[in-house]
C-alpha cells in the first residue's frame, strides 16, 4: 500500500471512529436513524443506543461480515423501492452488509454519497485485513486479537486489568485452570511495577509467556547445537540448523511466483531460501539481523499456511488438468439452495445462493414455478416457503458467479412453470448474464464427449427437463430456453444406458444409489464415464439433513447435491474434498474410475481389509499413513453461555473405499482448552489415496452427557504435508478460527 493510499484509509478509519447519522431499513418498511460507528479498536460497527429502556445496540464484528454491496442490490431494497418505501432516485445513498455467512443482513442510507461511500472504503479495508490475517495465522502477531480479550474482561473499564479479572479470563475466555502457584509466578513477572494490574503492553507480556509454546522449545532443542542447553527464552536456530530442519525432516517444498498465476514448487535446498524465510517469520529486529530466528519466529513459520498441513499448491492454485470432459470431474454441487433452513418453511432467498457460491459450489439447484404477475418464482412447492422472484435471484447471485473459481456454473432448474413464463425464464438469464449464458452447444472435438471445464470457463449452463414436441404443439409455441444439459430418467436396462448422448443427464435419489450401486455397481459407474450424474437428498429429509456423500463420489457420481444449509458431518466432507484444486468446484477423478471398462473396479470387492491389511488388488500404491497428535491450541467452548472450560480429545478418521475406513480417538485433557498435549500416535492404512478424506474432529468430553464437537478438519490424503504441521480448525459453517491442532504426520508406501 503506497504512502498516499495509506493516509486516505487512516483518514476514512478516523471518519468512521467518529461516525454518522445512517438511516437502518428494516424489510417491512421501518426505518430507524441511527449513528453509527467504527469500534476505536476497529473489532466491530455498531450505533449509540436508542433511549428504550434496556436497548442494546447490536455490534457487528468485522470478522463476521461476508460482504459490503453498494446500492439496492439486495432483496430488502428491492421491495422498499417497489413499494415506494424508498426513493429510486436515492441509490447512491444505499448499501447493504451481509454477515454470517449471509444468514443476517443489514441495510443502511446515509445523507450523502460521500458518507456511504467512505463506509463502504473503509469496511472494505477492514474485511480485506482480517481475511489477510485468517490467512497468515500469526497469532502470536495479531495483537488486536491479544487485546480484545483484556477489553472484554476489563468490566471497570480501567484500561488495566488486576488479578481477579485476569484469572475470570483464563477460565472464561482462555478456557484453562491454572494452579494458583503457576497464576501469581505468570502474573508477578508481567506486572513490572508490582501495582496489581496489567498495562495493555503487560497484559501482551503475559500473554506470551502464557501461551509460550513447550512443545516447540522441544523441537527446536532436537536440531539445534547443545539444544539440552538453551533455555525457553533464548533458544534460536541459525540458517544451517534450519536448512536441516526444513530440507530433512519436514522435506519441505514452497511456492516461487513468476508472475501472479504462474508458480512453482520448489524444494528448500538453499541458504538463500532459509534467510528469506527468517527476514519473513523472525520478529526480533536484532536476530533477524543476525539471521537467527528465535522460539516466536519459529512459530510464526510453522502456524504460516504454507507449512501447515495441506500443500499450498493444491490449496492455492490449480494444479490439475482441466481439459477433460466435464463428466470426468467430481463437481460440487447444492440441493435446494434457495433455503437456509429446513425443507417446510422459511424463505426462498438469494443470499442463500451467494454462501453456496462463495463456498466454492458450482451447482445450484432452482425450483421455478408461475407466478401471480407473470413473473416465474422460486419455492419449494407444496410447503410453507416463501416464494422469491427468479429474477431477483439471477439479478443477485450474478456478480457472485465467479469471485472463487472461473469454472462453469450448472443451473439446475426444476422447471414448474407454462410456456409462458418458462419464455421469462429465458429472458431473465439472457438479459443479466448476457455472452456468460450458454446459448448454443459449444465447440467440441469429440462431439460424443462433454466439453472440459477450461471449454466453458466463465460460462453458466442451464440444466433441466426439455419439453416434448408435443407439449409445444400442443400450446402452438415454442421454448426460448437452451437446456444444454438435459436432464432425464435414469436408465437401469443396459441396453437403454447406450442410447444416452453426452449432454444428457440424470437425478437419483440417495436411495436409488444405494440401491444401484449393490445390484449394478459397475453398470452405474459406467454410466458416468460420458455422462453426468446427480444425487440428491431423500425426501423424508425435511430437517435438511444430508446423505453421506462418501458413496455417491465412490461410485463416480459427478453431483452429489448437499443442503448447504445444514452445517452437519456430510457438509463437512464436501468442504474437506473440495479444498482440493484451488477450491476451484472441481476434482479430477481418479482413472480406475474414468477408465472402466478396464479396470473393473467395484467399490464393494473392497468393503473389508485381508488379513493382512491390503485389499486384493491395487488399482493405487497403498500408504501407512502414521500421525502424531502432539498438542492443540485455543479451543472455544461449544457454546457463548457455557461455564465449563473443555475437556478436549481429537477424533481422527478415514473415509473413502470402505477398507480404508478407520477410527481412533486421544484421551482427554481434563479443564484445558488453551494448550492441551497428547503426544499419541495413529496408525492408517490406506488403498485407495486418491479416494480418502483424513478428517480430525475435536470434542468436549461430558461425562453426563453428550460431548459437543468444538472444531474439526477434513482434507483428501493426497494433500498432506508431512513433518512437522499445524492443523488451522474450522468451526460451524466451515469459520475460521484461532483454534488449532500441531501434529507429526509420516507417509510411507507400502508396495
Amino acid at each position: 500500500m503506497n504512502s498516499n493510499h495509506s493516509e486516505q484509509i487512516n483518514r476514512i478509519l478516523t471518519e468512521l471512529k467518529t461516525g454518522s447519522s445512517l438511516i437502518k431499513q428494516k424489510r417491512n418498511g421501518e426505518q430507524y436513524l441511527r449513528h453509527f460507528y467504527l469500534d476505536e479498536n476497529e473489532d466491530y460497527l455498531s450505533y449509540y443506543r436508542s433511549e428504550k429502556f434496556f436497548s442494546q445496540a447490536h455490534r457487528y464484528h468485522i470478522k463476521d461480515i461476508d460482504e459490503v454491496r453498494i446500492g439496492f442490490h439486495a432483496l430488502t431494497f428491492g421491495g422498499l423501492v417497489k413499494r415506494n418505501i424508498v426513493d429510486s432516485d436515492k441509490e447512491n445513498l444505499a448499501f447493504s452488509i451481509f454477515y454470517n455467512n449471509y444468514r443476517d443482513e443489514l441495510h443502511l442510507m446515509a445523507d450523502d454519497a460521500q458518507t456511504r461511500n467512505s463506509w463502504i472504503s473503509g469496511l472494505q479495508y477492514l474485511i480485506n485485513r482480517s481475511l489477510q490475517n485468517q490467512q497468515q495465522q500469526h497469532v502470536i502477531r495479531d495483537t488486536n486479537w491479544i487485546l480484545s480479550h483484556l477489553r472484554f474482561s476489563d468490566k471497570d473499564k480501567s484500561s488495566t486489568m488486576d488479578k481477579t479479572e485476569c484469572q475470570q479470563l483464563l477460565t472464561n475466555s482462555l478456557n484453562i485452570q491454572l494452579t494458583d502457584e503457576t497464576f501469581e509466578k505468570l502474573f508477578d513477572n508481567a506486572n513490572k511495577n508490582g501495582d496489581g494490574h496489567l498495562t495493555a503492553d503487560e497484559f501482551l507480556d503475559f500473554f506470551q509467556n502464557l501461551t509460550q509454546r513447550q512443545d516447540l522449545y522441544e523441537l527446536m532443542q532436537k536440531y539445534v547445537e547443545n539444544g539440552d542447553e538453551q533455555i525457553i527464552d533464548t533458544i534460536y536456530m541459525n540458517v544451517d540448523e534450519l536448512l536441516y530442519f526444513l530440507q530433512i525432516i519436514q522435506k519441505q517444498k514452497i511456492l516461487i511466483y513468476s508472475s501472479k498465476d504462474k508458480f512453482t514448487v520448489e524444494s528448500v535446498t538453499t541458504r538463500e531460501q532459509v534467510e528469506d524465510l527468517i527476514d519473513e517469520y523472525e520478529t526480533d529486529i536484532d536476530l533477524k539481523e543476525q539471521k537467527l530466528l528465535s522460539l516466536d519466529g519459529f512459530r510464526n513459520l510453522l502456524l504460516s499456511d504454507e507449512f501447515s498441513i495441506m500443500k499450498p499448491w493444491c490449496s492455492r492454485r490449480v494444479y490439475q488438468d482441466m481439459t477433460r470432459p466435464l463428466s470426468d470431474y467430481y463437481i460440487n454441487a447444492s440441493h435446494n439452495t434457495y433455503l437456509f433452513d429446513n425443507q417446510i418453511y422459511g424463505d426462498s432467498n438469494p443470499e442463500a445462493y451467494n454462501r453456496a457460491l462463495r463456498a466454492g459450489c458450482r451447482v445450484l439447484e432452482i425450483d421455478c414455478y408461475d407466478g401471480d404477475d407473470g413473473q416465474p418464482i422460486v419455492t419449494h412447492g407444496y410447503t410453507f416457503v416463501r416464494s422469491c422472484s427468479f429474477e431477483s435471484i439471477i439479478r443477485l447471485i450474478e456478480p457472485n458467479l465467479f469471485k472463487t473459481s472461473p469454472y462453469p456454473v450448472i443451473l439446475s432448474i426444476e422447471n414448474h412453470c407454462s410456456i409462458q413464463q418458462e419464455k421469462e425464464i429465458a429472458r431473465i438469464l439472457r438479459e443479466i448474464l448476457g455472452n456468460r449464458l450458454l446459448t448454443q452447444p459449444p465447440f467440441s472435438r469429440n462431439s460424443w464427449l462433454l466439453p472440459s471445464p477450461e471449454d466453458l470457463k466463465y460460462k453458466v449452463l442451464i440444466r433441466s427437463v426439455k419439453r416434448s414436441t408435443c407439449d409445444l404443439l400442443e400450446n402452438n409455441d415454442s421454448s426460448d430456453l437452451f437446456i444444454y444439459l438435459e436432464n432425464i430418467p435414469y436408465r437401469e436396462n443396459d441396453c437403454n444406458k447406450d442410447q444416452y448422448i453426452c449432454s444428457q443427464s440424470s437425478s437419483l435419489s440417495e436411495k436409488q444409489v444405494e440401491k444401484m450401486s449393490h445390484s449394478n455397481p459397475i453398470g452405474l459407474i459406467k454410466q458416468t464415464q460420458k455422462y453426468l450424474l446427480r444425487m440428491y437428498p431423500n425426501g423424508l429429509r425435511q430437517d435438511s439433513s444430508n446423505p453421506d456423500p462418501i458413496n455417491g463420489w465412490n461410485f463416480g457420481l459427478q453431483m452429489v447435491a448437499l443442503n448447504y444449509q445444514n452445517d452437519d458431518h456430510s457438509m463437512q466432507l464436501c468442504y474437506g474434498k473440495f479444498l482440493d484444486n484451488g477450491a476451484c468446484g472441481y476434482i479430477l477423478k481418479p482413472n480406475y474410475i474414468l477408465q472402466i471398462e478396464k479396470s473393473k473396479f467395484n467399490p464393494l470387492d473392497y468393503s473389508i481389509k485381508s488379513l493382512n491389511g491390503n485389499c486384493k488388488e491395487n488399482f493405487e500404491c497403498p500408504l501407512r499413513l502414521t500421525i502424531t497428535i502432539i498438542s492443540g491450541q485455543f479451543f472455544e467452548r461449544s457454546h457463548e453461555d457455557s461455564d465449563d472450560i473443555p475437556d478436549p480429545y481429537v477424533v481422527i478418521s478415514t473415509r473413502g473405499i470402505k477398507c480404508d475406513e478407520q477410527i481412533h480417538k486421544t484421551k482427554f485433557i481434563e479443564n484445558n482448552g488453551l494448550n492441551p498435549n497428547w503426544n499419541e500416535t495413529f496408525q492408517f492404512d490406506i488403498n485407495f489415496p486418491q479416494m480418502s478424506l483424513l478428517r480430525f474432529d475435536v470434542y468436549d468430553y461430558d461425562i453426563y452427557s453428550h460431548d459437543d464437537h468444538l472444531a474439526y478438519y477434513c482434507l483428501p490424503i493426497t494433500t498432506i504435508q508431512t513433518g512437522y504441521r499445524h492443523i488451522h480448525l474450522r468451526a460451524k459453517d466451515h469459520d475460521s478460527t484461532y483454534s488449532t491442532l500441531f501434529v507429526h504426520v509420516v507417509i510411507e508406501n507400502k508396495s
